[in-house]
């Protein structure tokens, strides 16, 4: 699909490859409160979870942080992306891989769209959830080096975080609730294609009832079809 809501989800995915970069250097072990198997078993049974990410070092500046944001709500066949600027929310792409199907709604130009999804890009979609897939990322984690960086207070919660450096230059922290075993605040920094990109994922609510929480957007009156 050549539209422009795809070559817009394409740019979601940047944060995502980032990611994977960073998780390839988280290891597992812990001096104190957090155990870090523990961790990998928490997020590997968490069906969904959502969370807010602000990054820098993007194509258009108008997509980085402070300026804007990201809120994306994830399971194994959902996935949502809202994009925010100035407080508002201005683009929203939702695709359902069990009805095969994708959504998009551009509130800065009151268009949207819907698509049907063909089996290969359903199949392609499933396989490529890199750091966003629990098993994927835990078993990542487990498999390298880190040096811990202690404990602090995050927002009111106690968490414990480890850090590594990857080959290429890039950092990443990863900050988990003490009392929970459950990802706080993952942060990295690095450089691609000259640009340095630094990211933070946080507000982390795992476990969550993406269907409750009305995960699948509704085309406002005055829309047209893209």
């Amino acid at each position: 699909m050549r539209s422009p809501i795809v070559k817009l989800g394409i740019a979601a995915v940047l944060i995502a490859v980032l990611g994977v970069g960073i998780m390839e250097f988280i290891g597992t072990g812990s001096p104190s409160g957090v155990v870090w198997a523990e961790v990998a078993k928490n997020v590997e049974a968490s069906p969904s979870v959502i969370f807010r990410a602000r990054s820098t070092g993007s194509r258009d500046p108008n997509d980085d942080w402070p300026k804007a944001y990201r809120t994306f709500w994830r399971s194994a066949t959902l996935d949502r992306a809202d994009w925010y600027r100035n407080g508002q929310i201005h683009r929203t792409i939702f695709t359902n891989l069990d009805t095969k199907t994708l959504t998009g709604v551009l509130h800065d130009h009151k268009r949207y769209t819907k698509e049907a999804l063909s089996e290969e890009r359903v199949q392609s979609a499933r396989a490529q959830k890199g750091w966003t897939d629990p098993q994927d990322l835990i078993n990542m984690a487990l498999s390298v080096e880190h040096r811990t960086l202690g404990q602090k207070t995050i927002d009111g919660v106690l968490c414990e975080g480890i850090e590594a450096a990857g080959p290429d230059g890039s950092t990443g922290r990863i900050w988990v609730a003490v009392e929970t075993g459950y990802p706080v605040v993952i942060e990295f920094e690095g450089t691609k294609g000259g640009t340095r990109t630094t990211g933070t994922l946080d507000q982390f609510r795992w476990n969550a009832d993406l269907l409750a929480e009305g995960i699948e957007p509704g085309i406002p009156a005055g829309y047209d079809p893209l």
